[in-house]
């Protein structure tokens, strides 16, 4: 008998789709496979043998985890009791991934914070699943749990508690130093993410003395507990001569996926800052990143096309750079505040490059911020340095 893997979900985006949580995996599929697949959800597939689908997917669907084999189960009516139903789908664009903000409090200081000041605004664990509900229903994919700092929520643990088994990816954002055992062993995270700028002397220069030990300790204790551990490193002027050490480090450890970006003009990086790099010094390094971390988007669509953010304080804006810039709070609805939101399509943009379609413009606060004329449709001189435009 076969079954939809206990980390697949499925999901109706612009098109039919199975998602693995585990693995971060998203296939679009036609609707006859979608249906049998949904036959299989959670339970044997009771009326929907083997010989009804085509063999060469069903060796597909074992390979990739998507079905499992098991022994015979309870029967139809068990099967029919567990299935997945669908009443809507998602919007369109499709609402994606979710940066959620559950405190901002900070324990450090970072020269780059996009934050600016930390405070003690701490979103309710009931306002959180409330929230991730919702997130979840729109057939959302990625949660992101962010902060401030969100390990110095003052009940991380209740949030953490009513996160596990939720059907979404859900991803903790830290800056690792305040990773212990007791959280490494948390099930309620299928990823936690460390921001790790430089090598020691770079990363301290940003964010404080005796910072790099003890994030780079947080990345080993995760690792050895079996945990999917990605990194961000943003880029200045004190870590340009450590790419290479860098990368050695983290394939050495056994990080999964490596994001490196350029800090934007916000918070306490004042655009005159000396810590900013020229374009066509740090573009090149972007290309740096590994592992995976980005699903096919809705083509023809620019940057955060998929994206929304809400802030501890209950704001709801685009991403969190445009926190500012809110569109609504949580209480009136996800839904309601992703349809607020414009989505820029890629022919909007004032790029005339036949490369836009990979860049996808690349990102629309910085191309502001580092342009004089604060346009938000101008090129992001980053991403046009990183393809050698």
């Amino acid at each position: 008998m076969l079954r939809l893997s206990s980390q697949c979900s499925l999901r109706l985006l612009e098109e039919p789709a199975v998602y693995n949580r585990s693995t971060d995996e998203l296939y679009f599929v036609n609707q006859k496979a979608f249906d049998f697949l949904a036959g299989c959800a959670g339970s044997a597939c009771g009326e929907n043998p083997p010989e009804a689908a085509d063999e060469d997917f069903l060796n597909f669907c074992l390979a990739e985890g998507i079905l499992e084999q098991v022994p015979p189960l309870g029967g139809r009516d068990e099967a029919k009791r567990k299935q997945t139903r669908f009443e809507t789908s998602n919007p369109r664009p499709s609402l994606r991934y979710l940066l959620l903000h559950i405190t901002n409090r900070c324990n450090l200081n970072c020269k780059h914070c996009y934050g600016g000041e930390a405070g003690a605004v701490d979103m309710s664990p009931g306002k959180v699943m409330t929230i991730v509900d919702e997130f979840a229903a729109m057939q959302g994919l990625r949660l992101m749990i962010s902060g401030g700092e969100p390990l110095l929520h003052p009940d991380f643990s209740a949030v953490c508690e009513l996160l596990e088994g939720t059907d979404v990816r859900k991803v903790l954002l830290t800056n690792g130093t305040l990773l212990s055992e007791e959280i490494a062993g948390n099930p309620a995270f299928d990823e936690v993410q460390i921001s790790l700028d430089g090598m020691r002397d770079a990363h301290d220069l940003i964010r404080g003395p005796g910072t790099f030990e003890r994030s780079v300790a947080g990345m080993r204790l995760l690792v050895s507990a079996g945990v999917p551990v990605s990194v961000a490193t943003m880029i200045h002027r004190g870590n340009l001569a450590d790419f290479d050490l860098l990368e050695d480090l983290l394939r050495g450890i056994g990080v999964r996926e490596w994001s490196i970006d350029v800090p934007s003009p916000a918070g306490r990086l004042s655009p005159d800052s000396d810590m900013i790099v020229d374009p066509e010094i740090a573009g090149p390094l972007l290309a740096r990143s590994f592992g995976g971390g980005v699903h096919e988007p809705l083509p023809g669509y620019a940057c955060g096309c998929h994206l929304l953010a809400v802030m501890a304080d209950g704001r709801v804006a685009p991403c969190a750079f445009y926190a500012a810039q809110s569109v609504g709070f949580a209480e009136e609805g996800l839904a309601s505040c992703w349809q607020k939101i414009p989505k820029l399509k890629l022919d909007d943009l004032d790029c005339d490059c036949e490369l836009v379609n990979d860049c996808r413009g690349g990102c629309r606060f910085r191309a502001a911020g580092y342009n004089d004329d604060s346009n938000r449709r101008s090129p992001d001189r980053y991403q046009c340095a990183r393809y050698g435009v």
